[in-house]
């Protein structure tokens, strides 16, 4: 049951307020500690940026509060499939031998300690999000984040001294690389175009649509064409699932919201950089080299690959086995997981995948405008994780398995409303039989 503000579990109170705005202001607070302009960086900073500490603060954070409010107990009581718990262990064990070994073992290790922190997290929020805060509660957070988020950037770009000498591809706050802004650009247009669309009022609506629009804007801005792809194709699977997004009025506001962005980018004063804007992205979309040499990258990890393919190398090594450019990792989910933990450990996750899909689409369907942004986001960084780096980087993965939490917690809902209907039921026949019973006594002879 929910604990509701100012109950008397001072806990709980405490975990709903302040859990999902933590990790929703994370990326602000990334923003705070890699503020310079003036591209002077310092080894704290740019230790800060890299590995995303903010954003791995809030979810230890969270996984902390989780443990508070009795996580490790609720867990002994969720049933998990036999194929769901192979699939996992066999998943860890694999994660965990092939860091020990990887060649670059270091970078290994971290970033398997950054999945395993993910996971907890995802646990976590679902535990949460069932027991202390409703979903909504982490997409507004979310959005009030994203909006501060947006008042940074640009006084960011107000407070850089001159954009000729400026680093656009590595000199950017929060990132450390411009492009990887596109990723959570994308996952909040997503979510901001799912809160719109689920709106009860016409303020809200409008307020939600506006960060859709600016989010889907910024990552034009920064030439991440990835983003706005996965964005559309996002409100496409949102329109073929949920009918909320089948509604002219969300559907047509969206289109309208994308489309005023783009007009807005075109005229925009650009940054003096092939890596930006809007023009680079047509450039790039209609010059010869679309793909800009992801096909000689898919190349090179797939003969990686295919020299240890049963359980990969560890996570982050495609600069050390399958060198292209100076890249962590190889612009495709799939073939990072391969590359990672091999054909087993791809399998494994496709056995995840697959069977968090099969509950989490129809109870996104049942609960309707509660997990429609979320699922919106969660789709945004799994479709551009197929052809972009947005399931490496911890921020974007943090927000992944935050929407994934949170609609895992509603998984319970059903099974105790029909636990709840079956026993009103069984209570009704058995007030039934004793009526029946009570009458066949009072008129049977003596």
């Amino acid at each position: 049951m929910r604990a509701q503000p100012g109950g008397a579990e001072a806990g709980e109170g405490f975990a709903r307020h302040v859990v999902p705005w933590l990790f929703g202001l994370a990326p602000v607070l990334l923003v705070a500690f890699t503020w310079s302009p003036s591209g002077a960086w310092s080894q704290a900073e740019l230790n800060v940026r890299a590995f995303t500490l903010p954003v791995i603060g809030a979810e230890l954070f969270a996984i902390a509060v989780a443990l508070r409010e009795g996580l490790i107990g609720a867990m002994r009581q969720w049933r998990w499939p036999r194929t769901v718990v192979v699939a996992a262990a066999l998943l860890l064990a694999i994660a965990v031998a092939t860091a020990a070994t990887a060649p670059s073992r270091i970078g290994a290790i971290v970033l398997t300690a950054y999945w395993i922190i993910h996971a907890l997290f995802a646990l976590a929020m679902a535990h949460l999000a069932a027991r202390v805060f409703a979903p909504s509660d982490l997409v507004r957070a979310l959005l009030a984040g994203f909006a501060v988020f947006a008042i940074a950037f640009f006084a960011y770009l107000a407070a850089i001294p001159d954009w000729r000498s400026f680093d656009w591809k590595y000199g950017f706050m929060a990132f450390s690389h411009i492009r990887h802004a596109g990723y959570y650009l994308g996952a909040m247009a997503a979510l901001g175009l799912g809160a719109m669309a689920v709106a009860g009022r016409s303020g809200a609506r409008i307020a939600a649509l506006l960060l859709a629009s600016l989010a889907f804007g910024m990552a034009l801005w920064t030439g991440s064409r990835g983003a706005a792809l996965a964005v559309v194709g996002s409100l496409a699977v949102g329109i073929v699932l949920f009918p909320a997004l089948r509604a002219a009025r969300a559907w047509g506001a969206a289109l309208a919201g994308m489309a005023a962005a783009v007009a807005i980018v075109w005229v925009a004063p650009a940054a003096p950089s092939n890596m930006m804007g809007l023009t680079r992205a047509v450039q790039q979309t209609t010059g010869g080299d679309v793909t800009t040499g992801r096909t000689t990258i898919w190349k090179n990890v797939i003969h990686a690959i295919e020299k240890r393919p049963a359980f990969g190398y560890g996570e982050g090594q495609m600069s050390t086995v399958a060198p292209s450019w100076n890249l962590a990792q190889p612009h495709d989910s799939i073939l990072q997981f391969a590359l990672s933990w091999g054909l087993v450990g791809l399998l494994c996750a496709a056995v995840l995948a697959a069977a968090y899909l099969a509950r989490a689409i129809p109870t996104a369907r049942r609960e309707g405008g509660a997990l429609i942004p979320a699922f919106m986001a969660m789709t945004a960084i799994a479709i551009l994780s197929l052809y972009d780096a947005s399931l490496y980087y911890a921020l974007p993965q943090s927000i992944f398995f935050a929407c994934a939490g949170v609609i895992a917690s509603r998984w319970g809902v059903e099974g105790r409303s029909a636990d709840r209907s079956a026993s009103r039921r069984a209570t009704a026949r058995g007030a039934r039989s004793s009526r029946s019973a009570t009458a066949a006594s009072a008129s049977s002879p003596p």
